[in-house]
């Protein structure tokens, strides 16, 4: 009980302190990979923002014909514009519609930032969780070959049949093969960590989380912030399309200059309402925008469950773990008592060398559990913090 109260106490508050902007742990390709990217969705949406704008055409034309027995030149310069300045709503959905596609596209960036911090940083827990991992191994393989010691001496005094001593070399063998994919592993690990990363990575100090409540976790989600700038998106798209079909009022203005045998030089301005007559797509093609702002709206209410049980899943998996910690000291303290009394028995001749160094190796591996064990509570609060706005 009081584990869980702790646990709860633990989800209301928020981080204990401010974390430093890990985005300088990217390599300087990485940045420059997101700041350009960063860079072409701004001039996107800018560009987007204005595509209701028109351009000013200019034009020149030169003609040389022959008429019968008459030679004509003909030199035309031309400068039009034919620019909508009521879409009945329409402008002002455009402009709408490209600051919503700005907002998506940043948080998509911002996503893929964290997303590849998170990489580099669960690399380094990993490392750090896997050199734990050859420690206990080790102590294990030291445990192993001690057992075999025994199952020896057993077998030449006929105490014991020769397949328990064959046992324990295959146990040793396999302990041994273990340790080597662990340094395998670890090496892959490296590869991940070099990949996306310039750092030194022995000075790199990792990051402590602490988690937080599922509200603040689901108010700075930025999938479902993403989300819900693609529900604002294809409204506006909605909108945009129906107000297509609608009058559209623009002013047209134009300048020409002509010579051939001549000059003559005249300027024109107007407006003029057009809207479509008769379209047999309209209905459809307004049905398609009106589903697809539904299915965002659907796909937010999905993504949201989808996180509240990623989050409930991460808050569980931390509890069973936090038990194992606690459960882990409480065997630590039953082997320093049993480790004290066999020394005593030692120093009698009651016990051998062996049993102490057993225990003792053994004491180490579970020492080694709990650090392993606070490990894997960080990559899951990891996993919780790189969806989040904010830095990690």
């Amino acid at each position: 009980m009081r584990l869980i109260g702790s646990l709860s106490l633990l989800a209301a508050l928020f981080a204990s302190f401010a974390f430093a902007d890990n985005a300088t742990l990217l390599s300087g390709l990485k940045q420059n990979i997101l700041k350009n990217e960063k860079t072409t969705n701004e001039l996107n949406s800018d560009n987007l923002e204005k595509s209701w704008i028109n351009s000013i055409v200019g034009s020149f034309s030169y003609n040389n014909s022959d008429a019968g027995m008459r030679r004509e030149e003909t030199n035309t310069l031309s400068i039009t514009m034919n620019q909508p300045i009521f879409k009945s709503g329409g402008i002002y959905y455009a402009i709408k519609y490209a600051d919503a596609n700005r907002d998506f596209l940043r948080i998509a960036t911002r996503f893929t930032k964290q997303t590849e911090i998170k990489t580099i940083l669960s690399s380094l827990y990993n490392l750090k969780k896997l050199d734990l991992q050859i420690q206990k191994e080790k102590y294990l393989i030291k445990n192993a070959k001690i057992d075999i010691l025994r199952k020896k001496e057993q077998y030449k005094s006929g105490f014991l049949d020769s397949s328990f001593l064959n046992q324990a070399i295959l146990s040793e063998s396999s302990l041994q093969r273990a340790l080597l994919d662990m340094y395998s592993s670890r090496l892959e690990l490296l590869k991940v960590f070099k990949t996306f990363s310039d750092a030194d990575m022995e000075n790199v100090k990792l990051p402590k989380f602490s988690l937080i409540d599922k509200s603040a976790y689901l108010k700075k989600s930025l999938v479902l912030q993403q989300k819900k700038s693609e529900i604002v998106k294809n409204n506006y798209l909605k909108k945009m399309t129906i107000s297509s079909y609608l009058p559209t009022l623009s002013f047209n203005a134009g300048f020409f200059d002509s010579y051939d045998f001549g000059a003559k030089r005249y300027s024109s301005f107007g407006l003029k309402i057009s809207m479509p007559l008769i379209d047999l797509n309209r209905g459809r093609t307004i049905e398609i925008k009106r589903l697809e702002y539904l299915k965002s709206k659907l796909e937010y209410q999905d993504k949201k469950r989808d996180e509240q049980k990623s989050f409930e899943l991460a808050v569980e998996k931390i509890k069973i773990l936090k038990k194992k910690i606690a459960l882990t000291q409480e065997d630590l303290k039953l082997y320093d008592s049993l480790l004290n009394s066999t020394k005593d028995s030692y120093k009698a001749g009651e016990k051998t060398i062996y049993d102490i160094q057993t225990l003792e190796n053994s004491k180490n591996t579970m020492a080694l559990d709990v650090k392993i064990f606070k490990i894997q509570i960080q990559l899951s609060l990891l996993d919780l913090y790189a969806k989040m706005n904010g830095k990690i």
